[in-house]
């Protein structure tokens, strides 16, 4: 299985290079000491085996914990440091974890990022002799985006993880090379970089967040890191082309993109073929609900000819059907919901019911709430059926923001709605607020106390009215609002 096939490519590649961030690189030989350690730390300190988790940004910890918590038969939950600290108190009230690990300030027992330094660096470690994990536990919980404002954890399991990492080997081709991060590991685009660089012995190169706000400093890695894969999301190819640099010179190595958490624009392909002309693209699709992706395309010229790009064709193991509201099925070319179905689908959310996760057919399935139609085999994203955007890669509740919007009690309304652009993508997320009588607020200190209480990513710009415009309905007509912009 997928554990014993990464232990195995660990232990027959300690010479090279596993990880690098910053200016630190470590070995596989490193890398496998520090799981050793933790495992047998975590055997002690968490013998409930109930969720780790681990907080931090990309340092080297995270990943092996990550993986030392998999061997020792328990999920991990991973947290990034950007995270307000309402949404980090409301996943740990979730999870309700006995051991935290990393600098998060709690009542629950916590080993500091310095003491699981020293425990990954004891030089007499002992060697995994047991992989405790079975393919129905709960590999790993993501928190997404929640309508009530509160985030929700979607609970992968070990057989849905192996099935995404085999289909990912086949269709990326992987070698052992050098595989580009971009995203933090609290968001589940990471988990292909991840995995595929643990399967095949690679080097996984981290872009830090810092790194990615300094365009010099960014170049500057990008060149260095020689990468021959990489994973991210539209919205940072995008940033990169900015620059006439970001070009095959740059990234001499580089054979694949794999592109995934938002709808990816025929511009930005056509652009990345003008700079590499060897390069292979491949657009893929799948909520976190059901474990990184379930569809993909390698993108030739010829398909850049439609006017929509497709998502591509399922998996193996998946099924995709468009539906209606009834969960029948439409014929091709009529739009409709994406239904998932099968081995990708996740597990549900943690502490409550599963909501769109349903039985179709007697499978596993989940209704995404994505609308699109299918052309024989091939299946085409078209919008979001509710309340939900894709920005910057992220999948954002709008109603999350709404939420946390009214939390602040100087506000009487609130209606926060995505600008999209005529290609369909969301450029920029808008808060209209009406302020309670007699209260002055600038637009700017509000965008600063919403941010204590949601991330950057999903902070809108601000705009203060004094009234909401109706429509016939007598509902707040938002097309008017957004015309105003």
């Amino acid at each position: 299985m997928l554990l014993e096939e990464i232990l195995t490519k660990i232990t027959k590649n300690q010479n090279n290079v596993a990880y690098t961030v910053g200016e630190n690189q470590y070995t596989y030989k490193e890398f496998y000491k520090y799981v050793c350690n933790i495992y047998r730390v975590l055997l002690i300190k968490n013998s409930s085996k109930r969720p780790v988790i681990v907080y931090g940004s990309k340092e080297i910890f995270m990943k092996a914990t990550f993986l030392a918590c998999s061997f020792a038969g328990m999920a991990y939950v991973p947290i990034d440091i950007g995270m307000t600290e309402n949404r980090i108190n409301s996943i740990i009230e979730q999870v309700k974890p006995e051991l935290i690990i990393g600098n998060l300030k709690s009542n629950i027992k916590n080993i500091s990022r310095n003491e699981i330094e020293k425990i990954m660096n004891e030089e007499n470690y002992i060697d995994i002799n047991k992989i405790y994990l079975q393919p129905d536990d709960i590999f790993y919980i993501i928190f997404t985006s929640g309508s009530t404002g509160l985030p929700k954890g979607v609970k992968v399991t070990y057989r849905n993880l192996e099935s995404c990492i085999e289909w990912l080997k086949y269709i990326t081709k992987i070698e052992k090379g050098v595989i580009l991060n971009q995203a933090s590991f609290s968001f589940d685009l990471s988990v292909a970089d991840l995995y595929l660089s643990l399967v095949s012995g690679s080097n996984h190169y981290i872009l830090e967040k810092q790194e990615q706000l300094n365009f010099k400093l960014l170049f500057e890695k990008l060149n260095k890191s020689k990468a021959t894969l990489a994973v991210m999301t539209p919205s940072f190819a995008d940033l990169l082309l900015l620059d006439k640099s970001f070009n095959e010179n740059l990234l001499p190595n580089l054979k694949t993109i794999l592109f995934c958490g938002e709808k990816l624009l025929k511009t930005t392909v056509s652009k990345l073929y003008e700079r590499f002309k060897n390069l292979e693209i491949i657009n893929s699709y799948g909520p976190t609900e059901c474990t990184f992706a379930v569809t993909s395309i390698a993108l030739t010229k010829k398909i850049l000819k439609e006017n929509n790009i497709p998502i591509g064709i399922p998996k193996k193991d998946v099924e995709i059907y468009i539906v209606d509201d009834k969960l029948n099925k439409l014929k091709d070319g009529k739009v409709g919901e994406i239904l998932i179905v099968g081995q990708s689908v996740a597990d549900g959310y943690i502490g409550e019911s599963k909501n769109s996760f349903i039985k179709y057919n007697g499978k596993n399935a989940y209704l995404t709430g994505d609308l699109g139609y299918k052309k024989e085999k091939m299946i085409y994203y078209q919008c979001r059926k509710d309340n939900q955007i894709k920005y910057k890669g992220y999948r954002i509740e709008l109603a999350d923001i709404e939420s946390n919007l009214l939390h602040l009690n100087y506000i009487e309304k609130a209606v926060v709605i995505p600008k999209i652009s005529e290609s369909g993508k969301v450029t920029k997320i808008i808060a209209f607020v009406k302020l309670k009588e007699n209260i002055e607020k600038k637009e700017l200190e509000i965008r600063k106390e919403l941010l204590n209480k949601i991330p950057e990513y999903m902070c809108p710009t601000i705009k203060i009215i004094d009234k909401f415009p109706l429509n016939k309905n007598g509902k707040c007509d938002t097309k008017k609002l957004i015309e105003g912009v």
